[in-house]
């Protein structure tokens, strides 16, 4: 399993959830990312990067891969 990492925004992101229900499924799609971050598409041609991005059924998360850890750049919510 990778580290993760997140950076201020995704935490603050995280923090605004609307609630728990949101942030469980929040974490079960990084739970997924952890596991094998490589399987989700890469964006690397929109943003020059390493850069991938996954879906749940109201939250996506964007995030780098880096030698054994994941970054996670930014999680957004449907509301």
């Amino acid at each position: 399993m990778h580290d993760v990492v997140m950076d201020d925004l995704a935490v603050q992101v995280l923090d605004a959830l609307p609630d728990d229900d949101a942030r469980t499924e929040v974490l079960d799609l990084l739970e997924r990312v952890q596991r094998s971050p490589r399987s989700f598409p890469d964006v690397r041609e929109i943003v020059g990067a390493e850069v991938h991005e996954a879906f749940g059924h109201f939250c996506w998360m964007r995030y780098a891969v880096h030698e054994g850890a994941v970054e996670v750049c930014d999680i957004g919510w449907l509301n």
